[in-house]
């Protein structure tokens, strides 16, 4: 969220340089041109820290749990961190280049997906797992590919239109309203496929144990939809824009909490 804001508030480069945030400096200085843009720059920034050591706490954690394929999950957010932390850094030095950006937020997205299976694998102590089938799991699957590719396609239109974070920064250079179209039509595909299985939910028998992960992500789909919509014919103002992250985030997470009740043995390698 606070990377958004960076963004949103044309933040970018309130730290010009890094891991310096004024040359000679760690943290802002007066004499900085960049007004108040260097303390939201720098406020994400020391988030950072803070993500570290819920990271190493969670390692910590799971050493004591004894299980070794936890560890090693584990040890994917500290990795993780630093290497957001070093991506953060090619993006300032780099004049916030929209693939640097993009590849940012993706990142943010593969870390809070390995976070929803590793709470998923501490709060249930039995197996999540549902004897599917192989077509409703390839259907899932196909689901939650489907969702990625609207998040990045979403990210590409983000960095085709007006919020770049600094006047300054480089764009794609492709037509937001060709890119946004493209990005819709990704939407309605996905939202139809989880129609799809939650009508299914109430006629499989095998699919009822999904049937409440099914309509929670439906109905958190339509509400994002709802609000790309509006931020859309509105102009995209930088509050509603912040909020449709915030719902790329959420529904992002309910997929994977969705595609952790299959049979994939990648998303089940816990046991």
């Amino acid at each position: 969220m606070t990377g958004a804001i960076v963004r949103l508030t044309g933040s970018g480069l309130g730290c010009p340089t890094w891991p310096d945030c004024a040359p000679g400096s760690l943290v802002p200085i007066a004499e900085q041109a960049q007004g108040y843009r260097k303390f939201i720059e720098f406020g994400n920034r020391t988030l950072t820290f803070l993500v570290l050591a819920g990271a190493v706490a969670l390692f910590v954690v799971a050493v004591k749990n004894k299980v070794r394929k936890i560890i090693y999950w584990s040890s994917i957010p500290i990795v993780g961190t630093f290497a957001q932390a070093i991506l953060g850094g090619i993006t300032v030095l780099t004049g916030l280049n929209p693939v640097t950006v993009m590849a940012h937020f993706l990142l943010s997205l593969l870390l809070v997906a390995v976070s929803v299976k590793i709470y998923d694998y501490f709060k249930y102590s039995e197996d999540t797992r549902n004897d599917l089938s192989t077509m409703t799991n390839r259907f899932i699957l196909l689901i939650l590919l489907v969702g990625f590719l609207v998040v990045l396609m979403g990210t590409i239109t983000t960095g085709s239109g007006p919020h770049a974070g600094d006047e300054a920064a480089a764009r794609f250079g492709l037509d937001i309203r060709n890119v946004a179209w493209l990005h819709a039509d990704l939407v309605f595909l996905f939202i139809g496929l989880i129609v799809g299985l939650n009508i299914l939910t109430y006629y499989a028998s095998e699919l009822e144990p999904l049937r409440k992960d099914a309509k929670n992500l439906l109905i958190i789909c339509l509400g994002q939809g709802f609000i790309g919509y509006v931020q859309w014919f509105a102009g995209l103002p930088w509050l509603l824009v912040a909020l449709h992250v915030i719902g790329a985030v959420i529904t992002w997470i309910f997929l994977i909490k969705l595609a952790l009740k299959t049979n994939y043995s990648l998303l089940q390698s816990f046991k």
